[in-house]
């Protein structure tokens, strides 16, 4: 049977995750440190190789010296999951099978041991279950084994199961073991248990509330976590999480390695360094994005003995299982490598889905390669000041991401290049495009940014309520408000969300950049300041008192809903949320046309003043082109809409498409495609009628503005001066003609 997966929203009005990547720049001198602080002058050129190992899985990983010990697992559609331990040569790149494990078995974690032997830690059962896959019969246990390395004879065997008996089952995520040869387990959460030698427990240590991501043994044989982001020894005799190592700085989301010749390996989403712990020191050697890996794919970092860098990679399959790959990295001097033109992308932060196409386009491409200049990884605001200036400057980045800008400040100043003619010229038709998705990144007939997936921002109420015509004004809105008088109009309903959802996701109501013109003065900016102050600060409000929000939408407790609508899936679950049909009303403006577009992973423009304007087209048109925009399609779980108008009806085709499990008598039933859930709320989704299909075709065509690109400058005067405003020391006109001064001001200096 095909797994469904689950989607679960979570409860945030609205907010960006950033995926953190160092930025890098071009090469220097020998001794010259560059931005962050890998030397320039030398360079690690990665190799790539095919693993000598056939699998879906690799579940645990162990390295001594130059010997890697895996343990792999194969998923048989008929006899299930079925695991094995190798031995790997990393230097050879050859695979030597060792242990077969049981049926059920998994392996929690290896530790290879100093004598030449390895440890196992290995859970398993023979649960019976129901038709409900409710267990009926059977038990767990947890076993620790001690095989030969050398032919995977078992040494030792011991069953733990006792030790935690006040546990059915026990999760084992990390498994370390020290100098004198005890074994650390981490139940991934807060719980560390200490094996002595004879698999003994010695001790339980607590960890509290102390959030860990990495645990694992020195170079020097102890045990250290990577903790609340410090680095921190385990203290066995204290029996518990020891104070953090001085001068050496780690990232909350680091992964820490055994060291060959240091301490430790420490790998972040950016970069990888080493760990000298009596030197105090960290060392970074590279930046992933430098020698085209993903850092979301790392498996695993170590050293050989001739000083090359290795890594694994894992990349999961969209049909199941994960492919692996070996790297090497070989330091050289940068006069050995063929040089390339750089393209610098510039960005507050990297996409992820962006990233795996910058490193694909690196690889493959001859003349071109792209840098990634990154302005939110260190402070976010203070990046976002640099940017802007950048992009005025010669400093300005080839290729940008406008999705965090105002990009119609910038084009007003000609910083951008109208990207019609590259599409022209390419034999890129403009008609086999979302029209609107394309009209969104217009100014005078010219394009100045391309998204290549989006979303669309809207707030959703009962069709009962509003109708069903999109759009509404601010006027309107609040005449229901009024009239409906529900204990809460959103779900998350502060001031400042309020602001956002009336002044910030539609800027252009009040900024028109194009003439140089501000409408702060006018009487619906006063009236969304007023509607604003009948709501709480943020940090007077305790949205985990309510009720569900199923609960408050059935019982009209809750008027509206603001929400990013990704997918029909989505949709569909918004319905069974409700109860009832939906309108898509969108954020309140006087043109009535309040639904509004998100790139789902940036939206791309090229700076006029670039010399590689060539390659970073090159770039962009490998992201609108039908081999990535069906892909797009191939991975909807659902996170987007293709922009590509063929790859979006087949998006909405596969939506449409009822999946079946065959019943004992052989008869087809339909099943759920998959389930999605907001809060507490979830629901199975079925194949989608073409009437909901219908729906979300109608929601995409109202939306042609872009959501919330609102300069930060301006939100800092907003919020500066609506504080008084909003303590009742000044009036909403009086405050609105302030803002419309300072913010001409701002626009005119600006443009």
């Amino acid at each position: 049977m095909k797994k469904n997966r689950k989607f679960i929203l979570a409860a945030v009005f609205f907010g960006i995750f950033f995926t953190v990547l160092a930025g890098c720049g071009k090469s220097g001198g020998e001794n010259q440190e560059g931005e962050d602080g890998v030397k320039e002058g030398s360079i690690y050129v990665p190799e790539y190789a095919q693993m000598d190992l056939v699998c879906d899985y690799m579940d645990s990983l162990a390295v001594s010296g130059d010997t890697l010990y895996i343990s792999a697992s194969i998923w048989n559609e008929d006899t299930g999951s079925s695991g094995e331990v190798y031995r790997y040569d990393l230097v050879e790149n050859k695979a030597q099978k060792l242990y077969e494990l049981g049926e059920n078995e998994n392996v929690y974690g290896m530790v290879a041991n100093e004598d030449g032997s390895l440890t196992m830690v290995c859970g398993s059962d023979d649960y019976v279950y129901d038709e409900n896959w409710e267990i009926v019969s059977g038990g767990f246990k947890m076993t620790v084994y001690k095989i030969s390395s050398e032919d995977g004879t078992v040494i030792e065997e011991k069953e733990i199961t006792e030790l935690f008996p006040d546990s059915e089952y026990i999760y084992i995520q990390r498994v370390c073991g020290d100098a004198q040869g005890n074994l650390y387990l981490n139940d991934g959460n807060s719980m560390i248990y200490v094996l002595d030698k004879s698999n003994q427990l010695l001790c339980e240590i607590n960890t509290g509330d102390q959030w860990f991501n990495s645990m694992a043994s020195s170079k020097e044989g102890d045990v250290y976590v990577c903790a609340d982001g410090k680095l921190k020894k385990i203290d066995l005799a204290g029996k518990k999480i020891g104070e953090a190592a001085q001068n050496i700085e780690v990232g909350w989301g680091d992964n820490l390695y055994t060291g060959l010749n240091s301490s430790f390996f420490a790998s972040s989403n950016s970069q990888v360094s080493v760990l000298d712990l009596s030197a105090g020191t960290k060392e970074v050697l590279f930046n992933w994005l430098d020698v085209d890996v993903n850092a979301d794919e790392i498996q695993y970092v170590g050293e050989l003995s001739d000083g090359r860098i290795w890594a694994i990679t894992r990349a999961y399959k969209e049909e199941g299982g994960a492919d692996y790959e070996l790297i090497y990295f070989t330091k050289k001097d940068r006069s050995e490598v063929a040089a390339k033109d750089e393209i610098v992308f510039g960005t507050m932060w990297m996409d992820s889905d962006i990233r795996k196409r910058i490193i694909d386009f690196n690889k493959s491409n001859e003349q071109y390669r792209i840098v990634v200049r990154e302005y939110g990884a260190d402070d976010y605001e203070s990046g976002l000041i640099q940017f802007g200036a950048d992009l005025t400057t010669a400093n300005c980045p080839d290729l940008i991401n406008l999705s965090q800008v105002d990009f119609a400040q910038y084009a007003s100043k000609g910083v951008l290049e109208d990207l019609y003619p590259y599409m022209e010229k390419s034999g890129i038709k403009k008609e086999e495009y979302l029209e609107n998705i394309l009209k969104a990144y217009e100014v005078e007939g010219s394009l100045y940014g391309i998204m290549p997936v989006f979303y669309v921002n809207s707030i959703a109420a009962k069709t009962s309520l509003v109708g069903e015509d999109n759009g509404w004004t601010l006027t309107e809105m609040l005449d229901l408000v009024d009239e409906v008088d529900p204990p809460y109009v959103m779900m998350y309903d502060s001031r400042n969300t309020m602001l956002w959802y009336c002044v910030y996701q539609d800027i252009d109501e009040f900024i028109d950049w194009e003439n140089g013109e501000c409408f702060f003065n006018g009487e619906e900016f006063a009236r969304a300041l007023e509607f604003a102050a009948r709501f709480p600060d943020d940090e007077d409000v305790d949205y985990s008192e309510r009720e569900s929000v199923e609960t408050l939408l059935h019982e009209n407790k809750v008027l509206l809903m603001q929400t990013t609508l990704s997918s029909v899936q989505e949709y569909q679950m918004m319905k069974g949320m409700f109860g009832e049909e939906i309108t898509y009303v969108g954020f309140p403006n006087k043109e009535e046309k309040g639904n509004l577009i998100v790139p789902a992973s940036g939206s791309f423009g090229i700076s006029s003043k670039s010399q590689y304007k060539d390659g970073a087209w090159e770039f962009m048109k490998t992201l609108i082109d039908e081999e990535y925009q069906d892909g797009l399609v191939q991975q909807h779980g659902s996170w987007g809409f293709p922009i590509r108008i063929e790859s979006l009806e087949k998006q909405f085709e596969q939506d449409m498409t009822p999946e079946y499990d065959e019943d004992e008598e052989g008869n087809q039933i339909e099943r759920p495609k998959t389930t999605w859930g907001y809060n507490d709320f979830t629901i199975e989704i079925m194949a989608a009628t073409q009437e909901e299909v219908d729906a979300v075709k109608a929601l995409i065509a109202s939306a042609d503005k872009i959501s919330g690109n609102t300069d930060q400058q301006i939100i800092n005067i907003i919020t500066e001066e609506t504080e008084p405003f909003f303590k009742g020391q000044k009036s909403a006109a009086d405050v609105a003609n302030i803002i419309q001064n300072r913010v001409q001001i701002y626009v005119n200096e600006n443009r």
